[in-house]
């Protein structure tokens, strides 16, 4: 069985850690260091991490061969373990007549560990192509290297690895600068329930995607209290939406200022380019998309195959390579 599984482009950011910083290579060296008398590689306890401090444990688990380490080319596996042994499920069919659907909470075992997501990444030099989990997505990946490179004395306090996307126009040429960015929340009605059915027109803002934030979301997240909010949801009519867009731009005195690339790089690394609407002096009517591509991976059920995973990205990052969308030297 096969799915297919987005791969996504990032690079390492070198301002701050070193322009001669080569981020495959310093995985390797701290993975090759010896902790307890082993060295983090072979051991993989020695990986786990409390990143969030709530005792999850974010681990790079599985590792490409431990032979072509020396070749141009590292993968991993970071997979996230939730603390707890119960998991709460449906166990009927869901073909079933029945006037509910009973939820049950199922001990796994004291031993077991709920796994919550895993991401699959490949570097080469400072180039990295992943696939994000469901819940475990590239900001994951940078705060675990972060931590592990801290922890070994490669970053001092207050660095951090930063992995830029690369972003291009809706035609897929290179991204112009931009006056003015807008990033689109899904339309709410007046229960406050995302309006799925909502048909959105194309214009130069990207497409919105139905998922994601919504209006009230976005509201929240800018400090509007739950009181305000109930009084704006109570003005909604019982038949209508409420929309909005998010827009930052840069202004000197009446004049907009340009939003470079490398700007929109980074700070829209992590956020789904189908939210995001990009207007500039070309005013794209596609927006702009990050550079990713789909790819066919092996699965069994639900569960990603690692070693095919990591093949994909691999090829991925070549066929970008091959088609001069990134500097990436498989050489060595």
């Amino acid at each position: 069985m096969a799915k297919k599984c987005t791969v996504q482009y990032r690079q390492l950011k070198t301002d701050g850690i070193g322009e001669g910083a080569n981020l495959k290579a310093m995985i390797v060296d701290v993975l090759q260091r010896r902790a307890r008398g082993q060295a983090l590689a072979e051991n993989a306890k020695l990986r786990k991490l409390d990143i969030d401090q709530d005792n999850s444990f974010v681990i790079l688990n599985k590792l490409s061969p431990r032979e072509t380490w020396g070749g141009p080319i590292f993968a991993g596996q970071l997979i996230h373990l939730q603390e707890g042994s119960d998991v709460h499920a449906v166990t009927q069919s869901l073909d079933d007549d029945t006037d509910e659907f009973v939820l049950q909470s199922l001990n796994v075992g004291e031993q077991a560990r709920v796994l919550k997501g895993a991401l699959y990444f490949a570097v080469i030099g400072n180039n990295v192509g992943l696939i994000e989990g469901t819940q475990v997505k590239g900001r994951t990946l940078e705060r675990y290297l972060t931590r592990m490179f801290q922890d070994a004395g490669e970053l001092e306090p207050g660095q951090a690895i930063i992995l830029n996307g690369k972003f291009l126009a809706g035609d897929g040429k290179e991204l112009s600068e931009s006056s003015e960015i807008e990033i689109a929340a899904v339309p709410n009605n007046n229960q406050g329930q995302p309006r799925r059915e909502v048909a959105i027109a194309e214009r130069e803002a990207a497409q919105a995607r139905e998922e994601g934030a919504t209006v009230f979301d976005v509201l929240r997240v800018l400090g509007w209290t739950p009181e305000a909010l109930e009084r704006l949801r109570g003005e909604v009519p019982d038949d209508g939406t409420i929309e909005g867009y998010f827009k930052v731009f840069i202004k000197e005195r009446r004049k907009k200022k340009p939003i470079s690339r490398a700007t929109i790089n980074e700070a829209l690394r992590n956020i789904d380019p189908a939210d995001i609407g990009l207007r500039g002096d070309g005013r794209e009517k596609g927006g702009i998309v990050k550079l990713s591509t789909l790819m066919s991976v092996d699965a069994v059920n639900s569960l990603l195959d690692p070693t095919s995973a990591m093949e994909q990205i691999v090829n991925a990052l070549r066929m970008w390579a091959e088609a001069g969308r990134i500097d990436c030297n498989f050489a060595g």
